[in-house]
């Protein structure tokens, strides 16, 4: 009976040990406030995400996962059927185009100032 039960929290440990919380970085092109809660609302659904934060300032969307449950690949490539890019791949055009328009390529282009010719 004891071999059973020390038999059992060893292999209860060795699960346990093995889903462990990582965290990464993924440069996006998201743009706006729209695409920060677009992104962290759908990513908040991918097996094994535990956290999602956008950073609007670099673009890169920070997420702690479980390792058990997903890997880097497969959140840059959710990120991607969203309609971002996701460090080096690039988005799926179909979810792009249904992305809302300042969530898109130059929507902010005029909030930037612009040095007047004279």
């Amino acid at each position: 009976m004891k071999k059973l039960i020390l038999t059992f929290f060893i292999a209860a440990f060795s699960f346990a040990a093995q889903a462990q919380v990582k965290t990464i970085g993924i440069k996006t092109s998201a743009i706006c406030e729209m695409c920060k809660e677009t992104l962290e609302k759908d990513l908040t659904f991918e097996k094994g995400v535990k956290s999602v934060n956008l950073d609007l300032e670099t673009k890169v969307l920070n997420i702690a996962y479980l390792d058990s449950k997903t890997d880097p690949d497969k959140l840059r490539k959710r990120i991607t059927m969203v309609g971002y890019n996701a460090d080096s791949l690039k988005r799926d055009p179909k979810a792009y185009a249904k992305l809302d328009e300042c969530c898109k390529d130059g929507a902010h282009d005029d909030d930037i100032p612009h040095k007047k010719d004279h």
